[in-house]
This record gives structure tokens, sequence and C-alpha cells, in this order.
């Protein structure tokens, strides 16, 4: 961020000279991969920032107004009907030991990961139904929310499921979910070991773009 100095410009051929108020602040910018994004301290953009975390710097903690921030952020997910069919569950010292004792070959992985939140979908409707589908869906985009939400202030997380290697019955029950309730994953959050950056390389998409999309007349 820098100061904004007073601006000349041309407006139907009259010359002004703009003088901003005191306070307002410009925001540099760069371009990566075509897209304008904001460059400089506190400018991360989580769409482009945000990968999947494995390593973490256990020296940092991080601030409970994060959290909140993202899971503020995940509830504003697009949800059809408002069914609001998210759960979570921030997870204290016990129940990380809970959950880091589900499988003792990933032990020592589990327990070097700072956070973790537990997100199931409590939904009325079938999973192979069509509100179920949606209902999915809308908790789907409140992860992916929460986790933009994070990289936006530098915080690393990784969405695990299968790679748990614990029974998703077993994860539920060590959260005391309720009845009824699917898990959708274990999101592990922290700092990262290696700070988070605008251009932090991506696996490379196999169909890219061209091979997703369709553009009808």
């Amino acid at each position: 961020m820098f100061a904004l100095g007073s601006v000349s410009l041309t407006l139907n051929g009259a010359a002004l000279r703009v003088q901003p108020m005191s306070g307002i602040t410009m925001q540099a910018a760069a371009t990566v991969d075509g897209v304008v994004v904001p460059t400089g301290a506190g400018s991360l953009n989580g769409l482009l920032a945000r990968r999947s975390v494995a390593k973490y710097d256990s020296a940092r903690s991080v601030p409970a107004e994060a959290t909140e921030r993202a899971l503020q952020a995940a509830i504003m997910a697009p949800n059809h009907f408002l069914s609001e069919p998210w759960r979570f569950y921030t997870c204290g010292e016990q129940t990380k030991a809970k959950l880091c004792g589900l499988n003792e070959d990933k032990r020592a992985a589990a327990e070097a990961v700072p956070e973790w939140m537990i997100v199931t979908m409590q939904s009325e409707h079938e999973i192979d139904a069509k509100l179920g589908l949606e209902d999915h869906a809308a908790v789907a985009c409140a992860t992916q929310n929460f986790m933009l939400s994070l990289a936006n202030e530098g915080i690393g997380s990784k969405w695990m499921t299968g790679a748990l290697g614990a029974a998703p019955e077993d994860v539920l029950a060590a959260v005391g979910a309720g009845e009824g309730e699917r898990l959708m994953g274990a999101i592990w959050y922290g700092y990262p070991a290696k700070e988070l950056a605008n251009d932090g390389k991506a696996p490379p998409r196999k169909k890219g773009l061209d091979g997703v999309l369709t553009k009808l007349p």
C-alpha cells in the first residue's frame, strides 16, 4: 500500500488536478498469469495463494479471530433454499489427540498440524437426491470459502478426506457429531513452513481451460 498523491488528468479538454482526501491509499498491483493481483505486504489473493499445505510453522499460532473470519466467510457460501447444511467442529487439544490417534501410521504427521477443523453435512435429503446433492455442493463451497479466507491472511490449509486413513464414522465419533451428519473432511491449517505467495506453484491441470470449456453461440 502507498499514499496516493495528487493526480493530473484531462477531462473534455480541461486540465484537472485531483487531491485525494487524507488517509486514502492505493494498492500496488501486478499481473500474474494474465490476472491483475495486488502486491506487497498484506496483499495475498486467496484464490491464487491457496495451496494444499502439509508442513507448518509450529512456532506460530493461528489467531482465533482469523478462524472466526474464515468461518464467517464459510457460511456465506451459495446455498439453495438457505438450508445451511454445514456443521463445523473446532478442535482443542483433547479432540486433536483423539483424531491423531485414529491412525498410528500417520500419527506423527497429524500431530504436526497446528489446527484442525472438522466439516460435516447435515441434510434432510438423501445424498443422491437433487436437494441432497445441492446441500453437499453448498458445504463444499463453504469449505473452500473457509480455506480462501485463511489464505488471504497467509494461513495455509489442506482438505483431508481419505488420506486421513481413518473411517468417517470414527472421525464423526471423535467430535461428537450429531445423528445423520456426513463427514465432508478434516481441514488442517496453520501458518505454513514456506509462506504463501500469489505466484505459488500449482499442480498442472491436464485438461486446462480449453479441455473443459465449450463456447456456445
